[in-house]
């Protein structure tokens, strides 16, 4: 843990990432964490769902007396807030009950706990994210539709600029704030990418420290809306916002180094080494139970169609993007896996704890995966679960995983989100007001 900065901003948003990565916190003057009295915070925000309702099973079971938890600024996460006017910063915090220790339903703390396996093991996961998402009009009230929003001077898109350099520059004034707000912050982007959908970008964050990177993923998210916001947009990570184009993922590169810094995961002769194909092995086997936690929302599972740039199974193959799992073409050094099966509103925290825990026990069992898929993966069949109450079933009965990630964190998810799932089957989708309303 980083010490507090000298000079911090004289106002900071204390920020936490709730079940959905959302952030939660509150904004403080910092002078007030000068004294002896931390500052606290509603303990059910790990309860509350997309709705803002609480889920009455976590609540009953774990905080029936609605208590306040501790905030204690975690500093190596600082940095400036440019977006926001005056002297502003904020501070990824974490939480901690009234014994001081951490709280296990905060994801952050799930992660940690992940990497602390590993560390006992005296190897170092490393990982890379790549980030999807769609630049759209902000909806109105009662929207039943999402739009893209226009680039310069009213342009719309409508589709087929997939990787186009000038379909990128049609956002540039929104393109540039991002650069100069994240180059302000700190945050490592390395690429920027115009995806196959019309107004869909992806941002790529360099390698590094998971926990630091699942921190700069949270904090990405939240500045590029803050971005989208100045310039009259709203920057949506919906996994699928859009129908018949592809929806927005979150992919993950994986690997591991040893205690002296190699890379257990380096190819050999160009193939994946038995450490690798274990780890593929734990997400082919694991990633199945552990799918409500990458595909955490109603709407996730409609990203998965065939051909439509989202894998439908967990096949593997080497740089072969049709599958779950690709090994890229890299230098030997360089060997990883990615994840490509998460959606872009996976919270971060999860989408790399889970990934690690599935790979370390596959590691850990020796599991061999399938043969690496030398065509196309669509044409294989799919493996994943068919929607989030399947998933949630899956994740609930698994022990294993939920002793690996915590058990109190998992019955907890599980209630939020069938309390979600609960609130979407009272609501009439737009589906049934078009197809059945004036039919049936």
């Amino acid at each position: 843990m980083s010490d507090k900065p000298a000079e911090p901003a004289s106002t900071l948003d204390l920020l936490l990432a709730d079940v959905n990565g959302v952030p939660r916190g509150k904004t403080v003057q910092a002078s007030a964490l000068e004294g002896g009295d931390p500052a606290q915070f509603a303990a059910a925000v790990f309860f509350q769902t997309i709705t803002g309702h609480y889920s009455k099973g976590s609540m009953e079971r774990y905080n029936p007396r609605d208590e306040d938890l501790i905030l204690r600024p975690d500093w190596s996460s600082y940095s400036a807030c440019p977006w926001k006017p005056g002297d502003h910063g904020q501070v990824i915090c974490d939480a901690l009950d009234k014994s001081g220790a951490a709280v296990p339903y905060d994801s952050r703390t799930v992660l940690k706990r992940v990497l602390a396996v590993y560390a006992d093991a005296h190897l170092h996961p490393v990982v890379a994210p790549e980030l999807e998402f769609y630049l759209l009009d902000p909806p109105q009230r009662d929207a039943l539709a999402l739009a893209c929003a226009p680039g310069l001077h009213g342009h719309a898109e409508f589709g087929g600029e997939a990787f186009s350099i000038d379909a990128l520059d049609k956002y540039q004034p929104f393109l540039d704030d991002v650069k100069a707000q994240g180059k302000a912050v700190g945050l490592p982007l390395s690429a920027f990418v115009h995806e196959v959908g019309p107004a869909q970008i992806e941002l790529n964050l360099d390698h590094g420290d998971p926990l630091r990177r699942a921190d700069q993923l949270f904090l990405l998210k939240r500045l590029v809306k803050a971005c989208a916001l100045r310039h009259g947009h709203l920057a949506s990570f919906m996994a699928k916002p859009l129908e018949r184009v592809p929806g927005s993922g979150a992919h993950l590169h994986c690997s591991v180094a040893n205690g002296e810094g190699a890379n257990i995961f380096a190819l050999e002769d160009g193939r994946a080494p038995a450490a690798l194909r274990h780890f593929i092995g734990g997400l082919q086997t694991w990633l199945p139970e552990a799918f409500a936690l990458i595909a955490p929302n109603v709407n996730s599972f409609k990203r998965f169609v065939p051909d439509l740039s989202a894998p439908i199974n967990l096949e593997w193959g080497y740089d072969n993007r049709t599958a779950g799992l690709r090994v890229p073409q890299s230098p030997l050094a360089g060997g990883r896996v990615e994840n490509r099966v998460a959606g872009a509103d996976v919270n971060p925290y999860l989408l790399t704890a889970t990934t690690l825990a599935c790979g370390w026990l596959g590691m850990q069992d020796r599991v061999e995966p399938t043969q690496p898929h030398g065509g196309d993966a669509y044409e294989a069949p799919t493996t994943l679960p068919g929607d989030l109450s399947q998933a949630l079933r899956a994740l609930a009965a698994n022990r294993r995983l939920a002793e690996l990630l915590s058990t109190a964190f998992i019955n907890a998810y599980v209630d939020v989100k069938r309390s979600e799932l609960e609130d979407f089957r009272e609501w009439i989708t737009p589906w049934e007001v078009r197809c059945l309303g004036s039919q049936l």
